[in-house]
């Protein structure tokens, strides 16, 4: 008799293949049995049926790790590339290659342990360009630019910082503060200042406005394919990965945060639209399906604040741009259909389900829990007004003030939180000095951006980008007063980066904007002087 190995048993019950249960119940019933002739061609069809599954599981996983392969060497491709660029490019070019390797390939990606802080590919390349931008100032490949207000507050701004941060405990919760302080200020700050010195040329400004396009069209899409669950659309494969449970189900892209992702998808929108005025009837009609599928991908985020930024820069860009006849009646229109969704859709814009884990009671909460932050933020602020309770420190001061009685407000609530507004926080850490510094600066940069536009004898890219900048702001202030959006990475590097390319441009053209005015003058002056005499 043939000797009978493992494989010659089968575990069989008495449903058949064929019946309801099908394979489940065969193996749920659990007995053994000889094989014979009808249970060897039930066994073919086992086999055939595991063997056609396995074979597709198969495939699937080879397809897969072949897409993960290719995003692998696309990423190292990118950074070769984008170092190629940099050196090519000018400083711009290097600048924007940092912003792409923080807002894709950031700490997630790749990080390497040395020290306290974590080395990530933007930050190897933050210190390049540094060193770039040393080398392009000796070969005078820069354009150096004198002071201007903004500078002045910038600096001063994050002199406070550092003086705030290091006057306290700054070695808190593994020296957080301090490392706040070199990733979400300095960082950016440096990237300011050396597109602000870089040599801003058509072609620089074109290619920003096509790289930070390109970039939101990418978020777009990434912030949709998660929403609908379509991970083979979403890359890096951390962004669909389970570590990563904040913000699930919601638009986050490679920035793990949906207000980040918003953030750059609506100042992508007004960089695409900068290309509107040089497009023919078909580049204007990719345009605006590009406007189209910002417009989703920002949805797809599942945050208000967001809505609102894209939505006030639509309105901004249009409001400067149409002809003065239709202006007034387009804006009535707008206001009206924006008065109409509010008054019929409230409730459900206050409360809807956004994250995985989180109901729509849960999202509603969060609204009221701004009021909560605010009188917080008040009461430190009449504590310490001029200097604050030092640079990230909020959530260690904080605590002395949650059990004020004289309020209603539930104060408890708000001990897990930071402040959810960057100028509270500001206000709260740094005191009215810190706070008015940044102000200040950003009031000089609207200004520098607004005389960019106004100025009808600058080059038409350059009124450009101060319209850009203009919707930048726009997109930014809604943001800024509903988040403390200072801590998302990539967030204050795509925003410093932008305004020092404001305020490089502006000193850029005001010297020959001043030479032809005075051109000007004198040839008015010496027509007037010949028609007296």
């Amino acid at each position: 008799m043939r000797r009978r190995f493992a494989t010659d048993r089968l575990f069989l019950g008495e449903t058949s293949l064929a019946a309801p249960g099908g394979v489940g119940a065969i193996m749920r019933s659990g007995s053994v049995v000889p094989v014979t002739a009808d249970v060897a061609a039930r066994r073919r069809d086992l086999c055939l049926l595991y063997g056609r599954a396995g074979t597709s599981m198969v495939i699937l996983s080879l397809l897969w790790s072949t897409m993960e392969a290719l995003v692998a060497i696309a990423a190292v491709t990118a950074l070769v590339w984008g170092a190629v660029l940099a050196v090519r490019g000018g400083l711009v070019a290097g600048s924007l290659v940092v912003l792409v390797a923080a807002a894709v390939f950031g700490y997630p990606f790749f990080h390497l342990q040395a020290g306290p802080v974590p080395l990530t590919a933007d930050r190897v390349l933050w210190v390049l360009v540094l060193v770039q931008y040393v080398l392009w100032r000796r070969l005078g490949l820069a354009d150096p630019k004198p002071l201007g207000g903004a500078e002045v507050a910038m600096g001063l701004f994050v002199g406070v910082l550092a003086a705030s941060t290091f006057s306290h405990d700054w070695r808190i919760d593994g020296g957080q503060p301090a490392a706040w302080l070199g990733l979400f200020y300095v960082m950016p700050a440096g990237v300011y200042w050396v597109v602000r010195q870089a040599q801003l040329s058509e072609r620089a400004v074109m290619g920003t406005f096509a790289l930070l396009a390109s970039l939101a069209l990418y978020l777009a899409v990434t912030a949709v394919a998660e929403v609908r669950q379509l991970w083979w659309l979403v890359h890096p494969a951390y962004v669909r990965s389970a570590e990563y449970a904040e913000f699930f189900g919601r638009g986050r892209g490679p920035l793990l945060n949906p207000i980040g992702c918003g953030f750059f998808q609506g100042v992508g929108l007004c960089a695409g639209l900068m290309w509107w005025p040089r497009c023919r009837r078909a580049g204007k009609l990719g345009l605006a399906a590009f406007g189209l599928l910002i417009c989703v991908g920002t949805f797809a985020t599942l945050t208000r604040s967001v809505w609102m930024g894209t939505g006030l820069a639509l309105v901004l860009l249009g409001a400067l741009t149409i002809p003065r006849a239709w202006r007034l009646p387009v804006l009535a229109i707008v206001c009206v259909a924006a008065a109409l969704t509010v008054a019929t859709q409230w409730e459900h814009i206050m409360a809807f389900r956004r994250d995985r884990g989180l109901s729509a009671r849960e999202t509603a909460s969060s609204v009221t829990l701004r009021p909560i932050l605010a009188r917080v933020a008040w009461n430190m602020f009449r504590d310490r007004p001029l200097f604050g309770c030092g640079f990230g420190q909020y959530r260690r001061a904080s605590i002395d003030y949650l059990a004020d009685r004289s309020t209603p407000l539930p104060l408890g609530k708000a001990k897990p939180f930071r402040q959810h507004n960057v100028f509270l926080s500001l206000v709260t850490e740094t005191g009215v000095i810190g706070c008015g510094l940044f102000v200040a600066a950003l009031l000089f940069w609207a200004r520098d951006a607004w005389r960019l536009w106004q100025n009808r004898d600058a080059p038409s890219w350059a009124r450009q980008y101060g319209l850009f900048f203009l919707g930048v702001l726009a997109v930014y202030l809604p943001n800024a007063m509903f988040h403390e959006v200072s801590i998302i990475p990539a967030f204050n590097l795509l925003f410093f980066l932008t305004a020092g390319m404001t305020s490089g441009l502006w000193m850029s053209v005001r010297p020959a904007l001043r030479r032809a005015g005075s051109a000007e003058a004198g040839s008015l002056m010496r027509r007037t002087r010949h028609a007296t005499a």
